[in-house]
């Protein structure tokens, strides 16, 4: 727990935004990775098989979070916007990550945390020809705009 601590809360800081949130979401991964201990049978690297449980855990918590808000409110915020280009000149990298869609943060957040393609097509089955694809596309996004040459 210890060697993947930071990089699981770095992970949750950008699914949850309220710290106790956070700190639910955290426990909810280590548990998820605690109940999955028995099942680990070394096929993958130790590091992409916990970043596994860590993704799938937090797209199931979003989504039961983002189902939470939707009764308690009349928006059908359930459905995650557009992506639009975002303007890191006035929002740090973390907000800017979280306003994507769910399947592109969670390419970015491996991809920030040091897993090659072929790491981050172990985690999420998405081959590694397409995630470098679609990296590509979603870093031209977050540059700003006078960034860009």
């Amino acid at each position: 727990m210890a060697a993947y601590a930071g990089a699981v809360r770095r992970l949750c800081s950008v699914y949850a935004g309220a710290p106790a949130d956070r700190e639910d979401l955290f426990q909810e991964i280590f548990l998820g990775v605690w109940r999955s201990l028995p099942a680990f049978r070394g096929e993958s690297s130790e590091r992409t098989w916990l970043y596994r449980i860590a993704h799938n855990v937090a797209l199931t918590w979003q989504l039961r979070d983002r189902r939470r808000q939707s009764r308690q409110s009349a928006l059908d915020d359930a459905t995650p916007p557009e992506a639009q280009p975002v303007d890191l000149g006035r929002m740090d990298l973390e907000r800017a990550v979280a306003q994507l869609r769910p399947a592109d943060r969670s390419l970015v957040l491996l991809w920030l945390e040091g897993l090659t393609a072929q790491e981050i097509e172990e985690v999420t089955g998405v081959q590694a020809a397409t995630v470098a694809v679609r990296l590509g596309r979603i870093r031209k996004q977050l540059v700003p705009k006078e960034v860009k040459a």
